[in-house]
């Protein structure tokens, strides 16, 4: 396995992790009778669990490190430097945020329909108004969460599966 694609698995362990967390502490903080239908452990643990796996089959089979890597060269932006983890985070993160947050969403609102009686389900929106809601209140905060640790955490993993800094890219054109 090359060593990029190992960095990308298990940032997307990581920052998974944490954006499952997120989004339990949102859910629980947000919407208290959701302790009624589920405990506190149980939202936590099925936020985490879900959120990691949905992060695993991201990192495995979309090209998203592909595409930051892609974006910072288009840059000129070279690893390690700055303008680089900056712009590599970008795809990753956004990626990440938009399938997890989504997902998360609508199986936490499918959840929690399920758990109502039916006449009050009566009065609730339709689950497609119920499911933006929820979606909107988790993009934000799980996508800052997962560009914070992308860019905190990416060239400390790097570190230790053993890339090496490329230091800058020579020059193209006629001079060279």
């Amino acid at each position: 396995m090359k060593k990029e694609r190992l960095v990308g698995i298990i940032m997307s362990v990581i920052v998974s992790a944490a954006m499952g967390l997120v989004s339990a502490i949102l859910v629980i903080y947000t919407n208290p009778d959701s302790l009624k239908a589920h405990s506190a452990v149980m939202i936590y643990a099925m936020n985490i669990i879900l959120s990691v796996i949905l992060g695993l089959l991201t990192g495995l089979f979309l090209p998203l490190g592909k595409m930051g890597a892609a974006l910072a060269r288009k840059a000129n932006a070279v690893p390690p430097s700055m303008k680089f983890i900056l712009l590599n985070a970008i795809p990753n993160s956004v990626g990440n945020t938009i399938i997890i947050s989504l997902i998360l969403s609508c199986v936490g609102v499918f959840s929690a329909r399920a758990n109502i009686p039916a006449d009050i389900l009566a009065t609730l929106p339709p689950f497609p108004v119920m499911w933006l809601g929820s979606w909107i209140k988790l993009f934000f905060p799980t996508l800052v969460i997962s560009y914070v640790l992308s860019i905190a955490l990416a060239p400390l993993v790097a570190r230790m599966v053993g890339m090496k800094p490329q230091g800058p890219v020579p020059p193209k054109g006629p001079n060279r």
